[in-house]
């Protein structure tokens, strides 16, 4: 049977992947966010599909219209992604608090609320992110996973390890499931948003025959957006007990690798894309099988070839000229 789902911040670059992958397989996206863009859905859904999909106008930080749209939609599950970025937190965090924090807040309320009146929660899974963890130096172990200690070092990286305690807090109170995926550098067609998007934004740039920069030189894991969209749909069909919590893996490359990875698939990228700064202040290794444990057969694309399938999709845009960077 197909299930309605819910996506909160379903404009973004998860949130595309995420509605792509739902219409394929006969599910019943519902949109929530702040204003309805579809720039990025443009890359990935027809015209008609647009013009179907339901979408409500509501600030994820509005508790009570969260809990309204919530209790009128009646979804079998919220997959949570509303939030701000590192810079955004960085340079405001009192509005990443309220949109990190209290949106998810917001989230799990409404969830609970239908619960007591229809007698079982939405599945709740909801974007944590690996930026709990501080940088490699600081864990004993080859790869950080799910009982690793965290060591944020940004407001974004607190605010996600708030977002999990809370989740936890909920399930002791009032017994109320959900996930939490911890990725890292997502990438594919529209990333543009945040530190992580660089690698991403330099396959456009490379594509484009344009010089670009990532403002970063070190190590970190990369993984394709349509994986973790996998990874949020597969546990939003599933019952889960407690409130869990899955670290996301990824392939571990540096900035020079990235840039000689994506020369093989664009020749003359690596006379164009550079790489400037030093590390990312996030732990690249990451140990994500106790997820691949619990979901088994979840999609594994190897980089390389999610560097080329985003390639052929700039491409695409590219002649089009609908690319940017």
């Amino acid at each position: 049977m197909s299930a309605k789902i819910l996506i909160t911040g379903g404009c973004g670059f998860f949130g595309t992947w995420i509605i792509r992958r739902l219409l394929d397989d006969g599910d019943r996206p519902v949109i929530l966010d702040l204003a309805r863009t579809t720039s990025r859905w443009e890359i990935a859904l027809s015209g008609d599909e647009i013009a179907a999909l339901p979408f409500h106008a509501v600030r994820i930080d509005d508790t009570e219209a969260v809990m309204d749209l919530v209790a009128g939609e009646r979804p079998d599950a919220i997959i949570h992604l509303a939030g701000l970025q590192v810079p955004t937190c960085r340079s405001d965090p009192l509005a990443g608090a309220r949109v990190n924090v209290i949106g998810t807040l917001s989230v799990f309320e409404a969830a609970k609320a239908l619960g007591a009146s229809a007698g079982r929660p939405p599945r709740i899974v909801y974007a944590s992110s690996a930026a709990v963890f501080g940088p490699d130096a600081e864990y004993a172990e080859p790869a950080v996973g799910d009982s690793s200690a965290p060591r944020p070092t940004t407001h974004y990286g607190a605010y996600k390890l708030c977002n999990e305690n809370t989740a936890k807090a909920y399930w002791i109170a009032n017994r109320l499931p959900s996930v939490a995926l911890r990725p890292l550098t997502v990438f594919g067609p529209g990333r543009d948003t945040g530190v992580t998007s660089f690698p991403t934004r330099a396959i456009a740039a490379a594509v484009m025959g344009q010089a670009f920069d990532i403002p970063f030189s070190g190590q970190t894991a990369y993984i394709h957006m349509r994986e973790v969209a996998d990874m949020f749909i597969a546990c939003a069909r599933r019952d889960v007990e407690d409130a869990k919590v899955y670290t996301v893996g990824g392939d571990v490359l540096d900035a020079r690798q990235f840039i000689a990875t994506l020369e093989q698939v664009v020749p003359g990228a690596g006379r164009l894309v550079t790489c400037s700064g030093g590390d990312l202040p996030i732990a690249a290794h990451l140990d994500d099988a106790s997820l691949r444990r619990d979901y088994p057969g979840l999609l594994r694309i190897p980089f390389i070839d999610g560097v080329r399938e985003t390639v052929a999709v700039f491409r695409r845009l590219h002649a089009e000229g609908r690319l940017t960077i």
